[in-house]
């Protein structure tokens, strides 16, 4: 065996092995003051702004948002049958699609019957864009690139930001933005050297970056469903879009089963005016449906996306499982989003009453 191949067999052992104990034994052996073992990204909640538009923030979630749209509609671009001749056999990728819209517009049939052509849109729309958006998010350095930031600046911008939104002045807002970012400074949040390459900063003696890796990355793109914006829309539009086809098929009787009220029945008992409280109840539990679905969507793939995240700095090695994991939750959640709009636009279009079961 050659030398040159030995030493090739030598460095993948030790990748190798730090990806399972989640080190970088290459820098720690060469004296490097910087690591090359993955970085732990910063993690919050909201969407990072990236660019400003006429004074509007454009986070890297709504970009997301935008290019799962364009995929999608590239995809229908593409996969247009009018392309096609009538001779014409379809294969490959658009057979399966096809084959995957036929299953789904058959399903929604089972289970809307006439409103099929109403309800189908909404329920294969939520599941292409909920699962593109889903499986962008998990592609290689979708989440990796980005813009430098420096920690410090930023804090020292969040405070002042929150000092004026409580109606404070210029000179306490600078004086909050001085001490936030001399705070983070202490602190050393940062955990990047500025350059060309992604290095994450070898800890001191003491646990903490060196002085001058105050930097992180604020990615280009993000899954847009770790963004309470995305998930929340979504979910305004099925429960809009619910009360509007309940509206169309039963008219006004469809608020017969959340506003009741029956003066002769409560006249003769009492207890009748329960009547009245379940249907406010359900009006209110109709309302809270969007908080459900925003929030279960929101929650399962953010988290996915914090444990990629942590798996990664713990033993990437481990990844290639969690990986596929979220590969099925991806689609599971979509799946879920869109089963639940269906059944309840078809439960909101048949009557409640006894002469009208049918």
């Amino acid at each position: 065996m050659k030398k040159r191949t030995v030493v090739y067999i030598g460095v993948a052992l030790l990748v190798l092995l730090g990806g399972v104990m989640g080190k970088d034994p290459i820098s720690g052996l060469l004296g490097l003051e910087y690591s090359f073992s993955p970085v732990l990204p910063y993690i919050q909640l909201p969407g990072e702004i990236v660019f400003t538009v006429a004074g509007i923030g454009i986070t890297n979630t709504f970009i997301a948002t935008l290019m799962a749209f364009f995929v999608i509609m590239g995809m229908a671009v593409a996969l247009n049958p009018k392309s096609r001749t009538a001779d014409e056999v379809p294969t490959g990728f658009y057979n399966f699609f096809e084959m995957i819209i036929e299953g789904a517009y058959g399903y929604v049939e089972q289970s809307a019957g006439k409103w099929t052509r109403d309800f189908f849109p909404f329920f294969m729309t939520f599941i292409l864009w909920i699962v593109v958006s889903n499986w962008m998010g998990i592609l290689p350095f979708y989440e990796s690139i980005g813009k430098w930031e420096n920690m410090a600046h930023f804090r020292g911008e969040q405070a002042e930001q929150a000092v004026l939104a409580d109606g404070g002045t210029h000179e306490e807002a600078k004086f909050a933005f001085d001490e936030a970012e001399h705070a983070s400074k202490e602190k050393r949040e940062g955990n990047l050297q500025k350059g060309p390459l992604l290095l994450q900063a070898r800890p001191d003696a003491n646990g903490k970056a060196p002085e001058d890796a105050q930097w992180t990355i604020v990615p280009f793109f993000r899954s847009a469903a770790t963004d309470l914006n995305f998930t929340l829309a979504l979910a305004i539009i099925s429960v809009v879009m619910t009360q509007y086809y309940g509206m169309k098929a039963q008219g006004i009787k469809y608020w017969s089963k959340f506003f009741v009220w029956d003066g002769e029945a409560i006249a003769k008992s009492p207890l009748a005016v329960m009547d009245s409280m379940v249907g406010l109840l359900e009006f209110i539990s109709e309302l809270f449906k969007t908080v459900s679905f925003a929030f279960r969507l929101l929650g399962n793939i953010f988290a996915g996306a914090v444990l990629l995240a942590v798996i990664a700095s713990l033993a990437p090695v481990a990844n290639i499982v969690f990986y596929h994991l979220e590969f099925g939750v991806g689609i599971l959640q979509a799946v879920v989003f869109a089963l639940l709009t269906l059944t309840f636009m078809a439960g909101a279009t048949q009557g409640h009453g006894h002469d009208d079961g049918h």
